[in-house]
């Protein structure tokens, strides 16, 4: 991949990057506000963004065989120029999936509560819900800020440490292009490659 390609897939970085920390900003003012419901949509947002870097760094496959291998080669790329590591925050989706797949989850709890009792939008820490009644499959989307974990049935996912990947992706894509840039100078002064 020559470096023009490659800086048009790091700008698409940044700017998912921006819009990320973006959102993790407005996550912030609504739990000033208190307001879990926008929380929760800011929140979707910022799994979005962030998920959307992950796939241009650790592409999904695809059935397409060409474009499944095209596709690999692209991440490998940018992840070896970026010096990311393979085990990063961004590396998996899943609580994008959980966001983005509601629908799905909400099925598998239908059929699977024993009480119909369900928690949703919830901000504050498990042990604000009293009771044996409600069980961790019952909670749908919860945040605790003591600990900034969202939790979705049960299952726990560090926000902060999704911040501090968007932003140690940000932080080397930028440091990328600015290699690029100074790379395109020499290149202009004649120097590039002597």
């Amino acid at each position: 991949m020559d470096e023009f390609i490659e800086s048009v897939y790091l700008r698409e970085l940044i700017q998912q990057c921006q819009c990320a920390i973006g959102a993790v900003e407005k996550m912030n003012e609504c739990l000033s506000n208190r307001n879990p419901g926008e929380f929760f949509r800011e929140a979707g947002d910022f799994l979005q963004h962030s998920s959307a870097v992950s796939r241009i760094l650790w592409p999904p496959g695809s059935r397409n065989r060409l474009k499944k291998k095209r596709a690999k080669q692209r991440g490998t790329h940018l992840r070896e120029k970026l010096a990311v590591p393979e085990k990063h925050a961004l590396q998996t989706r899943n609580l994008r999936d959980h966001f983005e797949h509601f629908d799905e989850r909400l099925d598998e709890w239908a059929e699977s509560t024993p009480y119909k009792n369900i928690v949703d939008n919830m901000i504050g820490p498990r042990n604000a819900i009293a009771g044996n009644v409600i069980k961790d499959e019952d909670i749908m989307r919860m945040y605790d800020p003591a600990n900034k974990e969202i939790v979705f049935r049960g299952e726990k996912f560090n926000v902060q440490t999704l911040v501090d990947g968007v932003r140690d992706i940000q932080s080397k894509v930028t440091a990328r292009l600015h290699d690029i840039e100074a790379n395109k100078r020499l290149q202009r002064t004649g120097y590039a490659g002597r």
